[in-house]
């Protein structure tokens, strides 16, 4: 018994099942985790490796440097990126394989690390290794501003804000960006320890030794063990005063000052002219996105409102719950007025209530029961996957069409018979129903199967929520249609033969009967539809840029500083910037200026628009790269400049790296790069990431000198060390906090030469030495950062696109450059990590996906027709439907990404499964024992009305998208590149095929008919030959089909 039979026959039964099934999709919908985008852990390692107040040699020599070699045998690494500044290294590696377990990988970068430490320098005391995932982003970005020094608030802001919020049911943790803890700083007077005749080195292993907890075994009293513990810790600030520093009873008050205060920062934010601190709070994995930001918002709100917090702005600068709500309710909205669209199309062509309404039924069926599936299967409610429902609205329908034009064309011969006529009905076209949901869902098997990456795993949200939503489709469409369907009367428009269809059927017919008699005018038309397609198919190889889309309503300006500066200098510096753009707020329709800056070399100023349209976005943006001020400090441009806070993840990355040994060659390359970069019509805004230009003293140690008074290199240099950044001590416990501590000499960060030259040490046998003894000093030039990738010394030059300037063509632009620049021996350039050589990874894998996309469907058609004949003719259509893709955004001017090339994918299966109902049907017409023109024009003609309410319902489901301008998670390609893309190509390729395909399926059909003739005359054999390739003649034909009815085309589909 056939699904439709046990429908028909079992009516309450199976509207159960589907009330069941609605139910629990219902329920498990409500219980969907709502998320930006779904959570994939990169398969990558990120090391950071703090090592302050060194420099960036240093650290490269003795942190970075060591730190590559001991990780670098670990197996299936792809790249590695590092680099070190005068605060730190940092290294991200990244793996080969996404399926790796990164926990198990971090925990073997620790062994390998751990393995080497004493080959690293002994005040390295901590590093980190961390794993990143799309969950790890911040759900809300808080900003506190006020006209107090915020930055000195971090109590006040853990006790009224972190902890409260921490509360929250869904919040994993809560960060203070901004505002460092406390430390306890011993800020030693230089004057007052030559005063008292106490040497550097004395100092420092007196306290190093003063703060103390240990374990000294275990003994027995009166038959009890106890445990020896010998207390040494510090836990009151006046123990550190009151230490004896010397032997002449000096306390540690007499030379240095004793403080709890917030820790040293090099770096500042400002929101809106006011310092800033900022709070990130991120959630639970598994919690609801929107959910856990509302109830954050609300209790942010509620702090906000307390008296004490007077004067303190709390602004919300990113919320990842409004922007997915939003997104959501934007796609949601486009599904709506799509589907209204569909159901009026539906019923212009139907003029029939029950039958629209039954039909457009599938819709909210197969989205709840798609909901279901994605609940018990893991999947969250996402923008992916929601675009994915969104693709599918224009295609519920399709099956339910195809089953009731056949069941309405039964009934015409049965019209006594209703429940016979809808099961023979649903029985005529269930091949053809299952073999075009089978296509459509093959599609997206190279994506699902296919190399595992970013897009795959993105991709694949979409893959599945259309793909299981079809299915159900399918099933509703051979169950509750024919159900139903036995239930209902025939419309009466089936019977019309008047009207604006009829009519056009018949100009149709005739024009394709004109089309079969002449095919070789036919041919020459196809001919030159081809190669006319080739001019809008440069157009869009010359504008692809897969994963384009910038921040629109946001502009970066980045900072290029020519030299060392402190963080004021660099802060008044902005500031100049931050009194320009407050000035002019109406001219560029500014609302937030935020800014960041930091002595180790990054800054920006990220301005925010009134408006999110990209044209809007980009007039401002080009003005405000006309008016910026000049700087005498820094080169200021528009574009990402990189450091903490320096853009977003989705802009595009032009640039070129140089490779070689020392980074001063490299700068020396790169200031002669960039200018001649810069006069290059397809690049603007070129700079060299980061490595500013500096300035350092560099302390040698004489060697035979420090050995003369007793003291290796290593100690000399350990001196200069405490001398000039400080050392950490053990930490003082405060209450149940430990709080780092530092002894640093007062005003260190403002010392010469002059002032190294008071510093003295006590050597092994009592004398005082003057450091400066030990060691030369010089300035040299010097890099804020030094980069690394792949074990080698990188400099990164960055750039931004010219307008309407593709990535190939700025590839080229700057391939031609670098081509013509000698480089010295060992140095050359690289694309490697670059946007460019994303797009070429992007454009390879979506290029494979539809080849074997496009082989899987045709494997199914061969087996489905038992012919290699019928497929290729159906292929054409997918040519076509590219070929329209093209027009489209020719005429459209719209920029190829990585969302029409999804567009593609699905158009595949719309394409292919109106030619497969199409070709069966004409199949069909030729089986009972009509001619193969005859055929093919009836079979055509009737097929004109269901081919166009397809069309008519798919491309107008994509309108509200492809006039939209809602992008992937707020900042990330743009979605109506896709829907133009379907609508482009849907509509090219339906004209195309219904003027051409029968055609195409004559000539092939000859093809076929030639090729056995010749075959069978080799062998000897009668020229005989059946009446077309793969169609055998009907052993029992059926009389010949009544006139063309309203709803006999919807076959089609």
């Amino acid at each position: 018994m056939s699904v439709a039979e046990f429908s028909i026959k079992r009516p309450v039964t199976t509207v159960m099942v589907f009330v069941s099934l609605v139910v629990i999709g219902l329920i498990a919908a409500v219980r969907l985790p709502l998320e930006a985008l779904p959570s994939v852990t990169f398969p990558g390692i990120f090391l950071q490796l703090p090592y302050s107040g060194s420099t960036p040699e240093e650290v490269e020599r003795t942190v970075l440097r060591p730190v590559e070699e001991a990780v670098s045998t670990m197996s299936g690494i792809k790249r590695m990126d590092g680099n070190a500044r005068a605060d730190g290294a940092s290294m991200f590696i990244q793996f080969s394989d996404w399926e790796r377990d990164v926990s198990i990988a971090a925990s073997e970068a620790r062994e390998r690390i751990d393995a080497i430490r004493d080959d690293l320098p002994d005040d390295l005391r901590r590093y980190f290794v961390m794993k990143f995932s799309t969950s790890d982003e911040p759900v809300l970005k808080v900003r506190l501003a006020s006209q107090r020094d915020m930055t000195r608030a971090y109590d006040m802001i853990d006790r009224e804000f972190k902890r409260k919020l921490e509360r929250i049911p869904g919040v994993a943790r809560v960060d203070i960006q901004g505002a460092p803890p406390n430390e306890v700083e011993i800020a030693v007077s230089a004057d007052r320890l030559a005063a008292h005749g106490i040497g550097l080195n004395d100092l420092n292993l007196r306290l190093s030794s003063a703060n103390f907890s240990v374990s000294a075994g275990q003994i027995d009293d009166g038959g009890r063990r106890l445990r020896v513990q010998p207390v040494g810790e510090i836990d009151d600030l006046q123990q550190y005063r009151d230490l004896i520093v010397d032997a002449k009873g000096t306390r540690l008050s007499d030379v240095a000052d004793v403080r709890l205060q917030p820790a040293r920062i090099d770096y500042g934010r400002r929101l809106d002219g006011q310092p800033a601190v900022g709070l990130d709070i991120f959630k639970e994995r598994g919690a609801n996105l929107v959910q856990v930001s509302k109830d954050v918002l609300a209790a942010v709100d509620a702090i906000a409102a307390d008296p004490a917090l007077n004067g303190v702005q709390v602004k919300v600068i990113d919320n990842q719950g409004e922007s997915v709500t939003e997104s959501l309710m934007e796609l949601a909205e486009a599904g709506l007025v799509g589907l209204l669209l569909s159901i009026i199309v539906l019923y212009f062509f139907l003029r029939h209530w029950p039958s629209t309404l039954m039909v457009t039924l599938a819709i909210p069926i197969c989205f709840v029961m798609t909901l279901g599936f994605m609940y018990f299967a893991g999947v969250t409610l996402n923008i992916l996957t929601m675009m994915g429902l969104l693709l599918a609205v224009g295609m519920l329908v399709d099956n339910a069409v195809v089953v009731v034009e056949s069941i309405y064309q039964a009934r015409e011969r049965l019209p006594d018979q209703p429940e016979r006529a809808s099961l023979i009905g649903t029985r005529n076209v269930a091949i053809a129903l299952s073999a075009g949901t089978l296509c459509h869902c093959f599609v997206f098997v190279p994506i699902l199967f296919g190399k595992t990456n970013m897009i795959t795993i993105f991709m694949s949200q979409i893959a599945v929520t259309i793909s299981v939503s079809l299915l159900a489709s399918w099933l509703v469409a051979v169950s509750l249609i024919p159900m139903f369907s036995a239930r209902l009367k025939t419309p009466p428009a089936v019977r019309d033969d008047r009207g604006l269809i009829p009519r056009l059927q018949r100009r149709y017919a005739a024009f394709l009967r004109w089309t079969l008699e002449h095919r070789g005018k036919s041919l020459l038309g196809i001919a030159l539809i081809v190669v006319v397609s080739f001019v809008p198919a440069k157009f869009v190889m010359q504008n692809t840029n897969m994963f384009g889309g910038g921040q629109d309503g946001e502009a970066d300006i980045f900072y290029q500083w020519n030299g060392a500066y402190t963080k004021q200098q660099m802060s008044d510096e902005i500031l100049k910037v931050e009194k320009f753009l407050d000035a002019n707020r109406k001219r560029f329709h500014i609302v937030q200026v935020y800014s960041f800056y930091s002595e180790q070399g990054w800054g920006g100023t990220q301005v925010k628009f009134d408006t999110e349209r990209a044209a809007e976005t980009k007039a401002l943006t080009d003005a405000l790269r006309e008016a910026l001020p000049k700087s005498a400090r820094a080169k200021l441009g528009i574009g990402n400049q990189g450091g903490p806070g320096g853009g977003d993840g989705m802009q595009q990355n032009v640039q070129v790296q140089l490779v070689g040994d020392s980074s001063e060659t490299l700068r020396e390359i790169a200031d002669d790069v960039v200018p001649i970069l810069s006069a290059r019509r397809e690049l603007r805004d070129v700079r060299v990431n980061i490595g500013d230009q500096n300035s350092e003293l560099a302390i040698r140690v004489d060697r035979e000198r420090a050995a003369s008074f007793g003291f290796s290199a290593q100690q000399v240099s350990q001196f200069v060390g405490l001398a000039l950044r400080g050392a950490p001590l053990r930490e003082f416990r405060k209450g149940t906090n430990e709080v780092p501590v530092w002894i640093r000499f007062a005003g260190a960060e403002d010392f010469g030469i002059e002032d190294i030259a008071s510093f003295t040490v006590r050597a092994p046998d009592g004398r005082m030495v003057p450091l400066l003894a030990m060691v030369d000093a010089r300035t040299t030039a010097a890099a804020s950062e030094i980069q690394r990738s792949n074990r080698q010394t990188t400099l990164t030059i960055q750039a931004n696109l010219a307008d309407k300037v593709p990535m190939p063509e700025a590839r080229k632009a700057m391939e031609d450059t670098m081509k013509a620049i000698p480089f010295p021996a060992g140095y050359s350039y690289t694309f490697d990590g670059s946007g460019f050589e994303d797009d070429a990874e992007a454009v390879a894998q979506m290029m494979t996906s539809i080849i074997i996309g496009l082989i899987m469907i045709y494997m199914v058609m061969a087996a489905v027709f038992e012919s290699l004949l019928f497929p290729a003719a159906i292929m054409s259509g997918v040519v076509f439907s590219v070929f329209g893709v093209f027009w489209l955004f020719w005429i459209t001017q719209t920029q190829f990404n990585i969302m029409a090339f999804i567009g593609i994918l699905v158009l595949m299966g719309v394409v292919v499964n109106n030619g497969i109902v199409m070709v069966e049907h004409i199949n069909n017409l030729r089986r009972s024992g009509m001619s193969r023109t005859d055929a093919l024009v009836e079979g055509s003609r009737e097929r004109l009305r269901p081919i166009m309410m397809t069309m008519g319902t798919a491309i107008l489901a994509m309108v509200p998208i492809a006039l939209g301008q809602t992008k992937l998670a707020g900042g990330g390609p743009p979605y109506f590149p896709m829907a133009r893309a379907i609508a482009g190509g849907l509509a090219f390729s339906t004209i195309v095929s219904l003027l051409f395909l029968p055609t195409i399926y004559a000539v092939l059909d000859d093809l076929s008919a030639g090729v056995e003739r010749t075959v069978r005359r080799a062998r000897g054999l009668p020229p005989t030959r059946p009446a077309a390739s793969g169609v055998e003649p009907d052993p029992d034909p059926q009389p010949q089909p009544q006139p063309p009815t309203a709803l006999t085309a919807l076959h089609a589909e």
